[in-house]
Parts: C-alpha cells; structure tokens; sequence
C-alpha cells in the first residue's frame, strides 16, 4: 500500500518553455518543474535548507518583451493616428495600452519572491500581487527549517542519530 503524502501548492513559476509547480510537503518542498511531457521533481529538505530569502526583483525578460510590443504597438498606433485621432486612440488602446500598463505595474510594484537554499538544490516561489502571502511563506517556511533542524540537532545530541 503506498503512502499519499499531502502537498500543498504554493507557488506557481511559467517560464517560456517550462513551467514549475512548488508545492510544500512535511518534510521538504517540492518543485515540479513540466517542459513539454518531462516531468522533473526536486526537493528542498526542512532538515537541509541553508538559507531562505524574501527579496524583489524586476524581471527583466518580461520588461525587455513588454518594451517590444510597446515599440511595435506603437509603430500600430503611429499608423493609426495617420487616420484620423479616433482609429489612433483605438489602436493604441487596444494594443499599446496593456504592455505600457504591465511595465509601470511591474515597475512600481516589482516581484518578490521567496527563494528557499538546499544543499544542492534550489526552489523560488514568485509572487506578483498577494505580498502578504509572501512574507507570511518567508516566516512559515523559516519556522519549519528551524524546527527540523533543532530536532535533528536535539536527535544527534542525544546520540539516537
């Protein structure tokens, strides 16, 4: 009889040819890390995390991809505006608009992401909007490593290591 282990999904990561799935366990949080039909797991231990971070970025390749369709928006919209103003303000709203907007959001509001250190292994979970969520996961994921590891080191004192 196999064992179902309880995950919990905490994060989600999309990349431009893969997409990740952190999912947080008892023991260890997981990453599911789909490119194509390849599924590949790795797992963070509690008892071997080394470090966790909570920190901002930016993000450059989807700033860098946004400028893009900006530019090529905006070339529409210059088209456009040739036109007349209405199928100019059209144009621009329809196409320029949505990356301008995603590039000050991105700007001002930033990505954080907590980023939990293995031994040999590595998982970040992003998060774009919800910043509570993410320092609430910063402090949960630290109390959990720090209670693993006491055990541990309270197991290995008491020579039942």
């Amino acid at each position: 009889m196999v064992s179902q282990v309880r995950r919990y999904l905490i994060g989600k990561r999309n990349g431009v040819s893969s997409r990740q799935r952190i999912y947080q366990t008892a023991d260890a949080i997981e990453v599911d890390e789909l490119e194509g039909y390849d599924v590949t797991r790795r797992r963070v231990y509690f008892d071997d995390i080394v470090l966790v971070t909570y920190h901002q970025f930016l993000g450059w390749p989807f700033l860098v991809l946004m400028g893009f369709l900006l530019a090529v928006s905006a070339l529409f919209t210059l088209v456009a505006f040739e036109g007349g103003w209405v199928p100019g303000l059209v144009v621009f709203s329809i196409s320029a608009l949505p990356c301008l907007i995603a590039i000050i959001l991105r700007l001002v509001l930033r990505m954080d992401a907590v980023t939990v250190y293995g031994k040999r292994t590595r998982a970040q979970i992003p998060f774009w909007f919800r910043k509570q969520q993410a320092r609430q996961l910063y402090r949960q994921i630290g109390g959990l490593a720090q209670e693993h590891q006491d055990r541990l080191a309270s197991q290995v004192g008491s020579g039942r290591g």
